[in-house]
């Protein structure tokens, strides 16, 4: 039997060799193997150790990602105002490498998503954060007819129930219930409703800051304010000159009224050493450079912190509540120069080549979401 085998195994062979060429004739056999030489498989079975495999210990196979889509979805990022987004997160979802990681670095793109894991838009702006209960996204409009890009601010409350679009608009300040912007020089103050409840007109602020300035450059002007009814302006430059004194104005937010003396009741600087200094992180063994994080909604305080082992391996960063106890350890943080992402108990970290957002309570995975990069 196993001769008859053999032989068959041998003549398909050559029937198979002959059909692959473009020469169609059956080539001469001179010399027959000796069918006699066939291993004998029943004698072999012996030496092969049978592979087991034990299914429970397998990790179980996980979607790369973990979302769906809010009704309110846009994909280009002209978010509408509703009411059932609850909260809206910035995520992590395209990278562009500019020179090349050692050089400039990676510049992210972000989306939000809702505290559900649903998506709201793709990742079409190039910052999006919430600080002093607003919501700031950036975005670059493409350029049409060969013109030049438009930037668009938008400002929105953190869960989306109102949306403004402020295209040439920049961020200057926030704090006690007020966001500052400006177009052009002008200012506009926008009350935690959404409402616009005051704007000076640059030709205001022109006779002191002259036409050329920019809230926030290097030297000024600057602005700040320790309630929602009085501003701070100080600068240094007019016109983008160094004058070599300080120049101090004060905007009254309730009326718009521009002035070089204080307000009655107000003093004439704003008296930052009073302000209550922050609590010191906890000291936590075989952990350094502990940072302090606030969650942006909830107020709650955080601190990571590095454990710097002697390997690779034993080299991770950790999140400890505001007390030092561990909440998530072997984090795997984005490789970009931006602060960390901690909104209403969810925290931002890496997964492979996927953004994720965690609950710190459970450490149970919310959002799961591929970053591309320029080149995909």
């Amino acid at each position: 039997m196993k001769r008859l085998i053999a032989a068959l195994l041998a003549a398909l062979a050559l029937f198979s060799f002959a059909g692959c060429g473009t020469n169609t004739e059956t080539p001469e056999i001179t010399d027959t193997p000796d069918i006699t030489d066939t291993p004998d498989v029943t004698d072999t079975q012996e030496e092969f150790s049978p592979v087991r495999t034990d299914w429970s210990k397998l990790t179980p196979y996980e979607p790369e990602q973990l979302y769906t889509y809010h009704p309110g979805y846009r994909a280009g990022g002209e978010f509408e105002a509703r009411d059932d987004y609850g909260t809206l997160i910035p995520y992590i979802g395209k990278s562009y490498d500019m020179m090349g990681k050692y050089v400039i670095g990676y510049l992210p793109a972000y989306g939000i998503v809702t505290e559900k894991g649903e998506l709201v838009s793709d990742p079409v702006y190039t910052n999006v954060y919430c600080y002093d209960g607003f919501l700031r996204l950036n975005r670059n409009t493409p350029a049409a007819n060969g013109g030049e890009r438009t930037h668009v601010l938008t400002i929105a409350s953190p869960d989306g129930s109102w949306v403004h679009e402020l295209p040439g608009s920049y961020n200057v300040n926030s704090g006690y219930g007020l966001l500052l912007t400006s177009n052009h020089g002008s200012l506009d103050v926008w009350n935690a409703e959404g409402e616009l409840q005051t704007h000076f007109n640059k030709e205001l602020l022109t006779p002191w800051l002259g036409e050329n300035y920019t809230w926030g450059d290097d030297g000024g002007p600057y602005i700040n304010w320790t309630d929602d009814k009085v501003g701070y302006i100080r600068t240094y430059y007019v016109n983008g000159e160094n004058i070599g004194q300080e120049i101090r104005l004060y905007l009254d937010f309730q009326t718009g009224a521009v002035t070089d003396t204080p307000p009655e009741g107000y003093p004439v600087e704003i008296d930052y050493n009073s302000a209550p200094a922050s609590s010191e992180p906890p000291v936590i063994e075989g952990y350094r450079y502990l940072e302090r994080i606030t969650d942006a909604i909830t107020g709650d305080i955080y601190y990571m912190g590095h454990h710097h082992g002697d390997t690779p391996k034993d080299r991770y960063y950790v999140l400890f509540d505001g007390e030092g106890n561990t909440l998530v350890t072997h984090i795997d943080l984005p490789p970009f120069e931006v602060g960390f992402i901690l909104y209403k108990g969810l925290f931002a970290t890496l997964e492979g080549d996927c953004f994720c957002l965690l609950r710190i309570s459970d450490n149970s995975l919310v959002f799961r979401y591929p970053m591309r990069t320029n080149s995909d």
